[in-house]
Order: structure tokens, then sequence, then C-alpha cells
């Protein structure tokens, strides 16, 4: 684990041993029920018009027509849903979290809105930098002040020196404040360069970061 290798240090234990971060995972892991309620609903209302207007009728087929992008729609956002809180629980049932430095600085990205240039919009958006013992940039993710799931610090008082990192920073995981709460879901849009070794691919692999049956050697 390159936290080690930097010296940094690694709480003992897994994330989601972290007072707290569990009812956050099940408040999560309920809202799934939404989605599958709501899924039932649009099936049962599909098939009592249906069974109304029969199947064949021209009302059965409007009907058909017009609720089945809803059911699929539906159907598609729940399975999303269900596979992100999955993915969390996974992560953080894996790693520990390392205490990383940290600066923030913002960087030029792609935005709806913005400066056009080359043909696109550029705005720009915060972002953690996780540091290396010299101070240098090891890698960057979103700022850890936006789409969090736990009581936030007070305006203000946000600590901005450290953060707790559960994965592996060549292709993301969980980034909390110290404390473990509140914490988000983070990615790498490119895995980093770095050869992890043996153990390193084999949690990644167990924590859903990595494919089966592949190492990451680039």
């Amino acid at each position: 684990m390159i936290a080690l290798e930097y010296g940094y240090e690694v709480l003992p234990g897994v994330a989601v041993d972290t007072p707290g971060v569990e009812d956050v995972l099940r408040r999560r892991e309920r809202g799934l029920r939404w989605g599958v309620l709501a899924l039932a609903a649009e099936a049962a209302l599909m098939a009592v018009v249906l069974v109304a207007a029969g199947p064949g009728s021209a009302t059965g087929v409007l009907t058909a027509v017009c609720l089945a992008p809803l059911v699929l729609v539906t159907a598609a956002l729940t399975l999303l849903w269900r596979r992100a809180r999955r993915r969390e629980r996974l992560i953080m049932s894996t790693y520990g979290w390392q205490v990383w430095p940290v600066r923030t600085q913002d960087v030029r990205v792609v935005a709806g809105e913005g400066e056009r240039a080359q043909g696109r919009r550029w705005g720009t958006d915060g972002r953690v930098v996780l540091l290396q013992p010299d101070g240098q940039s090891h890698c960057s993710f979103p700022l850890p002040s936006d789409g969090w799931d736990g009581p936030p610090q007070p305006r203000g008082q946000r600590p901005v020196d450290h953060v707790w990192f559960a994965g592996d920073t060549r292709f993301g995981g969980m980034v909390a404040e110290p404390g473990g709460l509140p914490f988000r879901h983070v990615v790498r849009s490119t895995p980093g360069k770095r050869r992890g070794t043996g153990a390193e691919d084999e949690l990644a692999r167990r924590a859903g970061l990595l494919p089966r049956g592949r190492s990451h050697r680039s």
C-alpha cells in the first residue's frame, strides 16, 4: 500500500467499522426500496390498464407504449443505485482508512456553462490533492465538501490539511473528513500508472476496483 510506503498512518480495521458509517450506508441502501416500490407500482398500473382495456385495444397499446419506457428507466436507475451502494459497502469493508496530507485547488474542467475555448465550454472545479511526502501531487479527487452523506462540519471549520481515504489511489475509493464522516465515493478518470504489488491488486479486485483476472501493469 502506497500510504505505508510514504510512512502515512493507516488506521486498524476497515472503514465500515467507523462509528456512524454503517448507519449512513444502511440509510442509503434503504433508498433502494423506493425504486422497487415505484417499479412495482408502474408495472401494476400497466397490468391493470391492459386487463381493463384489453391487451390488443388501442388504449392498451397506448398505455404500454407510454409506460414501458418509464418502467425501463425506473428499473435502470434502481439497478444503478443498488450497484453504487454495493460498491461503497464493498470498498469500505475491504480497506481501512489511510490518513493523507492534502491541499485544495481549482482545476479547469469541461462544463455546461463557462468560457468557450477549443470548441468546448470550460469552468473550474475544486479538487483535493493527495500529497506525497515531498509535497508533490500524488493524485486528486473532487472536493470532499461536494456530494457527502453525513453530518457536515460547520462552515470555516473543515480541516484542510488531511483527509481519510479508503481504497487504492490508482483507481479510487472513499474519501472522508478526518473521523470518517461525512464521506463520498471518488474515482480516477484514468487509472494511475504506478505498478501495484500482487497484494494491492488482490485487494483492489476484492473491492471491485480492478476486474478479476486482470493485473494493473501499465
